[in-house]
């Protein structure tokens, strides 16, 4: 098929054409190249197909600077150069640079550094384009990707060299009128750009033999070497060393994803710095005190959340990181590490702010540590509003003026970084800064291998120091972290080998040494079931069910219900009881619940208090204001939610607060282990009106559901399972054997079943007669009744049963 026509303003013979990679520079080029006297016409680099190269007819051709990379976004250049090098001379400027380096197969990376309207000095080989031009001259740089030296193809060159850094600033090819620089020769702040145009223009022909008067084969001239450079820079392997590709690829990649999101609306800074004027970011936990809470002497734990790494590729792509971190908690990590970086190691940010929310209402969650490639103060800003409590700052890959700057942006932020070396200079760096949080990695990023003694040769430099070393990378067995332990180490970062255990938290016993836990339950199950008494209609009743044995008294504020009481009433019955309960309570303090589950957690400090009977107050969908005057006018101790109120309602309120859930055919749970705004759950019978609530009948809850709803257990990971049953629970006095489906449900291989039983209050129909019972089948962390042990009048509690209730409550073992 041949190539469509070319238009008008490409037809004829043209001395320069100069493809814009879609950069405004281009304009600059274009004025400078036309104020030497050349005719330049310029296409976009999407005008027209290569097809029509043949068609053109140049004197020479120009590859303009561009954003992004030459592989993605550089048009039709790389094809332009490959057809007309040896024909005519071609001029790169950078984008044209990299174009010409990528076309021949040699590596585009991260420089090493960012230079966007920066100046730095070059020295040149005086051939070619740098012919009679001064050494040390200064040039504009707007780049942060360069050519690497150990990749450079044989073909190629290199013409001038950064003097401060040793990042190559020109290439040439050893044959074709091929030049490319990577600054900006058009700028006014960079010297000589006139001369080296110049030079590019007096170029005939596509060979260097045909031009000997740039002398670029002149054998009588010594080679371009590093030594060109000063002394001091020269002798900098830092300077000339080659980042390595991994590394490079992937801070090139960060520094294009970090620039998109700067420009996106709703995540530019500006964005981001309102979240976080607007308090939108989570509450932070102090980094450095968290990661020293450490037991049995062992180091502390970073466990890491990793589905993939360039070196061993995909890891495990279906782990839910949310699930993964709560597990990762209650095994006792001190830290948890998220990669967010999204094209190797498949992280996100989402990643990270799930694994946050999982663990946030924990007593005692581990500290949040954002593992990235961060390069800038975006980043650091960003992992602040997206809940991390630490971010990592890594050494090798950060000019030491930028690292102190993160380092000091991230303290500002209130988040103490993690820093990573991985040799001695580096070590010394990160002590000058000075951090307090140092971790060694040992795998080198430079060629991505493991050396497990990297750690040991470096921690001699932190002795007698105030630094937490940590040892990451390749930690798999327990010999390594004692060998590591001995060596100093106070940390270790642990994540392939958690990511692949069939049981995470099996695992890390085994890793740090520590004993299997003995078969235990929480300790709201060791304790008897409580019981609330509802329905208190005055203070001498009040004191009788108390003295009866109730933990719980329900005060009724629903209007219309049959047992509300005024406010009078209400104050009366709560001084009574405070009464009581001050002269007969102890002061010793509650046990220590541990790092448990949010309802666990309240269910078992409630279970282990002795100051009781608390007095809960009964509202069904009442304005705020109205809960907020009874809590302080009664002084209640718990607030009872029994209508439709919004979730977030409870974080108003400032005592506890049961929120009921109205259950029927199986339904009526959804989102019952939601945690962090309620303390405490009831299960209650729905009504058959169509008012959507419960309680009042004295119907009885499907027990079987209420079981499924406790077994599921409270970590959000076990499925709720279960078929309604075709007829009503039995109301069997006798003993009953429930048959249950003994297999655990499991995410990620972790068993999630029994091991966190959800605590529950269960109510709705019970009587002295089923209550031992529904407790054996349904295991509730507490027990509610009201008309099932009031009077036949229903005015008032039949004190007898109030008593019979609650001895079989107590005596049933839960």
């Amino acid at each position: 098929m041949a190539a469509p026509p070319l238009p008008p303003a490409l037809a004829g013979q043209l001395d320069v054409l100069m493809i814009d990679n879609f950069d405004s520079f281009t304009w600059n080029l274009y004025q400078q190249i036309s104020l030497l006297g050349a005719n330049v016409t310029v296409i976009r680099n999407d005008a027209i197909s290569p097809e029509s190269f043949p068609q053109l007819k140049i004197n020479s051709l120009i590859i303009s600077p561009g954003p992004g990379h030459p592989q993605t976004d550089s048009g039709i250049s790389k094809a332009a150069i490959d057809y007309f090098q040896g024909k005519v001379p071609i001029l790169g400027v950078c984008m044209g640079l990299e174009c010409v380096v990528d076309l021949y197969g040699g590596d585009i990376g991260y420089a090493g550094e960012i230079m966007h309207g920066k100046v730095s000095r070059i020295r040149h080989d005086n051939r070619g384009c740098f012919k009679d031009i001064p050494q040390g001259i200064k040039c504009t740089r707007y780049h942060s990707l360069s050519a690497s030296q150990a990749t450079l193809p044989p073909e190629l060159a290199i013409t001038s060299i950064s003097e401060d850094s040793g990042v190559i600033m020109g290439v040439r090819h050893r044959k074709y009128t091929l030049e490319a620089v990577q600054y900006h020769p058009e700028s006014i702040l960079s010297d000589g750009g006139d001369a080296l145009m110049r030079n590019f223009l007096s170029l005939k022909g596509g060979l260097w033999e045909e031009n000997p008067q740039l002398g670029v084969l002149d054998s009588s001239l010594p080679p371009f070497p590093v030594e060109a450079l000063p002394k001091e820079i020269a002798s900098n392997t830092s300077s000339t060393a080659k980042i390595p590709t991994i590394l490079e690829r992937i801070y090139a990649q960060r520094l294009e994803d970090v620039a998109l999101a700067q420009s996106t609306p709703g995540t530019t800074p500006a964005d981001l710095e309102t979240l976080l004027h607007l308090n939108i970011a989570p509450p932070l936990i102090p980094f450095l005190s968290r990661i020293k809470q450490t037991v049995s002497n062992a180091p502390a734990l970073f466990a890491e959340i990793k589905r993939a790494s360039p070196s061993k590729g995909d890891i495990s792509l279906t782990t839910s990181p949310a699930a993964q971190a709560l597990t990762y908690a209650l095994a006792g990590a001190q830290t948890i590490s998220v990669l967010t970086e999204p094209k190797w190691f498949k992280g996100s940010l989402q990643d990270m702010l799930h694994a946050r929310l999982s663990v946030a209402h924990l007593p005692n969650r581990p500290a949040i540590l954002r593992k990235d490639f961060v390069l800038s103060r975006y980043q650091i800003l960003e992992a602040r509003i997206w809940g991390a409590d630490t971010v990592l700052l890594i050494v090798s890959m950060l000019p030491e003026a930028l690292l102190k700057d993160l380092y000091q942006y991230s303290l500002e932020l209130g988040m103490e970084p993690l820093v990573e070396v991985n040799n001695a200079k580096e070590m010394e760096v990160a002590l000058s800064l000075p951090a307090k949080v140092i971790g060694v990695n040992n795998r080198n990023l430079h060629d991505f291998e493991v050396d497990m003694g990297t750690t040991s040769r470096l921690s001699d430099m932190v002795k007698e120091k105030d630094v937490i070393l940590c040892a990451l990378s390749g930690i798999s067995t327990p010999e390594d972290i004692r060998r590591y332990s001995s060596d100093g180490v106070k940390a270790v970062l642990i994540g392939e080998s958690l990511m692949r255990a069939e049981d995470p938290a099996s695992f890390i016993r085994h890793l740090l040494s520590l004993p299997d836990p003995t078969v235990s339950s929480a300790l709201w199950q060791t304790t008897p079931t409580l019981v609330k008494i509802c329905g208190i209609r005055s203070k001498g009743e009040a004191l009788a069910v108390a003295e009866a044995g109730a933990d719980m008294l329900g005060l009724m504020f629903v209007k219309s219900a049959k047992s509300h009481i005024d406010l009078d009433t209400a104050k009366d019955i709560s001084a009574a009881i405070r009464t009581l309960r001050y002269s007969t309570t102890s002061s010793s303090p509650s046990p220590d619940a541990g790092n448990s589950l949010w309802f666990t957690a309240h269910a078992s400090r409630l279970s282990a208090s002795a100051s009781r009977p608390l007095l809960v107050g009964v509202f069904q969908n009442a304005p705020l204001s109205e809960i907020l005057h009874v809590v302080s006018h009664v002084q209640l101790d718990v607030v009872q939610l029994h209508g439709s109120e919004p979730t977030d309602l409870a974080h108003h309120i400032p005592v506890p607060v049961i929120r009921v859930f109205h259950v029927g055919d199986g339904t009526g749970a959804e989102g019952i282990t939601r945690a962090g705004a309620h303390q405490f759950v009831l299960l209650d019978s729905l009504r058959k009106d169509g008012s959507n609530v419960s309680g009042g009948t004295g119907k009885v809850v499907d027990w079987d559901f209420a079981r499924a709803v406790v077994d599921a257990g409270e970590s959000g990971k076990g499925a709720l399972s279960y078929q309604p049953a075709s007829t009503e629970p039995t109301l069997a006095t006798g003993d009953v054997e429930v048959q249950k489906d003994s297999s655990a449900a499991t995410t990620d291989g972790v068993t999630t079943s029994s091991k966190t039983p959800l605590p529950i209050i269960l109510a709705g129909g019970l009587t002295p007669s089923n209550v031992s019972v529904a407790i054996k089948t349904v295991r509730p962390w507490a027990v509610d009744v009201s008309s099932g042990v009031e009077t036949e009048d229903r005015k008032g509690k039949d004190l007898d049963k109030v008593r019979a209730f609650i001895r079989e409550a107590k005596a049933t073992v839960n």
